[in-house]
């Protein structure tokens, strides 16, 4: 009987210890993860990751496309019709503090055809001081105006065919900014043209890349205007001249070219004028290929547009844009000819949150004989026939 009591005595005992050691095991956990979490939380309140906004960009549209029915770009004569709604842009970027003194920002785009995500943004802006702030990682280079202000804040559906044939787009590298009240001015050393998401390895990236832009405000308006092409009613008048300059060069580094490397230069000078309810743009563009092979070509274009409110909720716009290619070109060295005109409704008074716009493009010219590019997304499709009719209806939603 003694022996029975003590080993279930020892039994007992040793169910103690193991329950004691699994409290103190449950303990250890709960404290670990109770300290991970506290890590957290003082990362999350600290400065680095403080001010984080959230933002998102819908336009949702329907399209209509009218080509001539003789049109060799045709698969079917029928084909000159082209009708349908589509998701243009569908956006969603992330902001926030690093330091007292650095920011950071992300963009995503989401493909109009499969929906698939890509980085368009991604960057860092340093404010060294008051004056000079410097931006390192992918972004919009300071190279040509229309391009810069943000397709949340065009007049029409989209920018011109002009700014779609010589855009520089986004590129990889550093860009300083800097400026005083009435002026300001970037410098930029990128990988070159349309080289987002792209490693140092990639053909499309140019040996080296510079670029430029300086501007000069005038009159009662303030920066801030120029984030846009509107001009609300009420708002200050003045205008911003602005000229740019950007120089690539490729195929001296891996992967080389062995006919020898090719130079490029563009240049653009452009003036914005804001005032009390209506607002005009004007820019000229100048492109110089230099290619390995073959004759250098000079090709320019041209863009003017306007727009006035004829209620506190209502503008109207019109905008002609034309494209000059070099006799070199040829077959593609016919000009290129657009006329724009539209209507833009906004449901909150001056605010791009909620705004209907509809627009007529008449593309004038035949698009396979000149450098124009042509895109669905612009609503200018490749067509052998001069005349081609282009209407958008677009919704969008900013929140």
């Amino acid at each position: 009987m003694n022996t029975k009591l003590t080993a279930l005595a020892a039994a007992v005992a040793a169910s103690a210890g193991l329950a004691q050691a699994g409290s103190d095991l449950s303990l250890a956990r709960s404290y670990e993860l109770t300290n991970d979490a506290s890590q957290y939380d003082s990362l999350l309140s600290s400065s680095n990751v403080a001010n984080i906004k959230v933002s998102a960009q819908v336009q949702a549209r329907y399209q209509v496309n009218l080509r001539d029915d003789a049109s060799t770009t045709l698969a079917n004569p029928d084909d000159d019709t082209t009708i349908g709604f589509s998701i243009r842009r569908a956006k969603v970027a992330v902001s926030g503090d690093i330091t007292d003194n650095m920011k950071g920002y992300l963009s995503m785009a989401f493909s109009r055809s499969s929906g698939a995500a890509a980085l368009e943004d991604a960057y860092a802006d340093w404010s060294i001081n008051e004056d000079v702030k410097l931006r390192v990682g992918q972004f919009k280079t300071q190279l040509i105006r229309e391009e810069n202000v943000s397709s949340k804040r065009q007049l029409a559906t989209d920018r011109s065919a002009v700014n779609e044939t010589f855009n520089m787009d986004r590129s990889q590298g550093i860009e300083a900014h800097f400026g005083g009240d009435a002026w300001r001015g970037a410098i930029g050393f990128t990988d070159g043209f349309n080289t987002d998401n792209t490693a140092f390895t990639s053909s499309a990236e140019g040996d080296y890349a510079f670029h430029a832009r300086f501007e000069m405000l005038f009159g009662d308006a303030e920066w801030s205007q120029f984030k846009q092409f509107t001009s609300w009613r009420g708002s200050n008048a003045g205008g911003m001249l602005g000229a740019a300059i950007a120089h690539q060069s490729m195929g001296d580094t891996n992967p080389s070219n062995p006919a020898g490397s090719a130079e490029m230069t563009t240049g653009t000078i452009d003036y914005s004028h804001v005032a009390d309810g209506w607002n005009f743009f004007v820019a000229g563009i100048w492109q110089n290929m230099d290619p390995a092979t073959g004759s250098d070509t000079d090709d320019f274009g041209f863009v003017a547009q306007g727009g006035f409110f004829v209620t506190d909720q209502d503008e109207l716009f019109a905008r002609w844009d034309s494209i000059y290619p070099d006799d070199n070109n040829a077959p593609a060295d016919e000009d290129f000819n657009s006329i724009t005109v539209g209507w833009n409704h906004y449901f909150v008074p001056e605010s791009h949150a909620a705004k209907f716009t509809l627009d007529v493009a008449w593309y004038l010219d035949e698009t396979t004989t000149s450098i124009v590019n042509t895109s669905d997304g612009h609503n200018l499709l490749a067509d052998s026939e001069d005349g081609q009719l282009a209407l958008t209806a677009q919704m969008q939603f900013l929140f």
